[in-house]
Formats: structure tokens, sequence, C-alpha cells
């Protein structure tokens, strides 16, 4: 049986009126569809969305342990083929790199960024400096303390936030072994600020370990490593062991280094301070 409104439209005219209403609307969406870019979103959104689960992934993988870089870099560099031209994929991808130790690829996606915020500029000097380009490093860093400077005095920041763009502009340069005064002088700042904050106690230990005053490295990088507890990283072990290395302290050096690769099989530094020592890794158990 046809429904209640099928008697109306035995009327031709009446039909005739429907039939030009859908057929107008039906152009019009036509016509419209290309030029406001209808459809097109659906592509990018979808390749947006697609880049973005490849960029959570990596961060879940920095989280895991043991760590895989490699794995990491891979999927930020499918992301960023995926959404070349997507701000937010630019600006995660470049902080990724530069976790994942490949500093040239995240100094290329750091520097696309318009409008850097305060950490993403000194994300950026950090990732030059170590990729070679050091005064282009340096000035991004000065320029950032600056502004750090004027954000304190202002009252815009508050304490334990100046303390931590300290703690990253001073540790970008002990990482890189330049300008370790400048160093020694931006930790030190961010640690009355905050004396028991784990990660600078460590920045401020490995500036000392640059500037080859190893007693005073390891003084800060013990207190590092007991504080920080189950916070501890690849990074953190290697540089207890590095600074046990040139202490004359083997066995502790192997220990920390050991624990190292524990967290990352792969760190390149770790396993050269273990061949230095020729120390033989021990081999598996045998049943």
């Amino acid at each position: 049986m046809p429904g209640p409104g099928a008697e109306k439209l035995r009327d031709p005219r009446r039909a005739r009126r429907i039939w030009l209403i859908v057929a107008t609307v039906a152009a019009l969406v036509g016509v419209l569809w290309g030029p406001l870019g209808i459809g097109a979103p659906v592509s990018a959104m979808r390749r947006d969305f697609v880049a973005m689960r490849y960029l959570q992934s990596a961060v879940s993988a920095m989280a895991a342990k043991p760590v895989d870089r490699a794995a990491i870099v891979a999927m930020v560099d499918r992301a960023t083929q995926i959404a070349p031209d997507n701000g937010v994929v630019a600006e995660q991808a470049g902080g990724l790199y530069m976790y994942a130790g490949a500093y040239h690829k995240a100094a290329a996606y750091l520097s696309r960024i318009s409008n850097r915020d305060l950490m993403t500029q000194i994300h950026l000097g950090h990732c030059l400096l170590l990729s070679g380009r050091r005064e282009d490093g340096a000035r991004v860093l000065h320029k950032a303390t600056e502004e750090a400077r004027r954000s304190k005095m202002s009252g815009a920041i508050v304490p334990f936030v100046y303390a931590l763009y300290m703690n990253n502009i001073g540790y970008a340069y002990a990482a890189a072994g330049v300008e370790l005064d400048r160093a020694h002088s931006l930790l030190t700042e961010a640690l009355h600020i905050e004396p028991l904050q784990p990660a600078f106690i460590d920045s401020l230990g490995w500036a000392y370990y640059q500037s080859r005053d190893y007693k005073q490295a390891l003084f800060y990088l013990e207190r590092a490593v007991r504080l920080a507890g189950p916070l501890n990283s690849a990074e953190t072990y290697y540089h207890l062991g590095a600074a046990y290395a040139r202490m004359g302290r083997i066995r502790l050096a192997a220990k920390a280094l050991l624990r190292a690769l524990e967290y990352d099989p792969k760190y390149e530094d770790a396993q050269s301070e273990l061949h230095k020592l020729g120390y033989t890794l021990p081999q598996p158990n045998r049943v």
C-alpha cells in the first residue's frame, strides 16, 4: 500500500515542482563542492588523524622500556610523510626527533614553526648545538635566556617554569660541551629554585663532567640517580657511569652503564664507554 503522501504526488504539476527543487539542490551541491573544498577535507582529516596516531605511538614508545629510538624516528618520519603541511604535526615531530636523538631532523622541523613559544625556542637551540650549528644554537639560546628573564621580572611565569627554562638552556650547553661557565650559572640558578629536582641535579652534574671536574660531577650525579628512583633513564645512568669511569671506579661504572643499556640497548654512548673499559657484556644464562 502506498504511503499517505502518495496521492499528492499524482498531481503532475506538484510532482514537477518537487523534481525541480531536487534538481536545483543537486546542481548547487555540484557547483559548490569543489570551490568550498567540501569532500577534500575528508581526505585531509584522515591523513592528519593517521599522522597524529603515528605521533601518539611514538610518544608511547618513548616511555617504553627498553626504548627503541630508531623505531621512534621511523614513526615520526611516517607521520611527517603523511601530513607534511600540518603545523601541529611538524611541532610535535620536532620535539620527538629531539628526544630520540635525531638532532638534524629536529632542528629542521623546529625551524619551520612560526611564532615559537619559549620552550620550542630552547629545543631548537639545543638541536642546533648538537647538530653542529653552534653559533646559531648559541644565538637562539642567548635570546631565550633574555626572554625568560624578562618573563620572570614581569611575573609572567611562576618560579618553577623559570627554573625549568634555566635548566633546559644550561643542559643544552652542557650536552654540547660549550659555554660551560654559562651552563654552570644557569643550572645553579635553577637548583636554587628547585633544589631537589633530580633532572636539574643531573644537568649540573653533567656540566661539571664536561668541565672535567669529575669529583664534583659524581657528587651531583649520584644524588640525581638516587632521588629519581623509578624515573631514571638511560641518560642518567650513562652520565653516572661515565663519571665513575673517569674516577677509576670501574665496577660501579660498568654497573651503571649496563643499567643504561637496559633502558636503551642501542645507546651508543653507553656502549662506547663500556668498550673503553674493556668490559664484556655478560652472556645469557644457559639452562
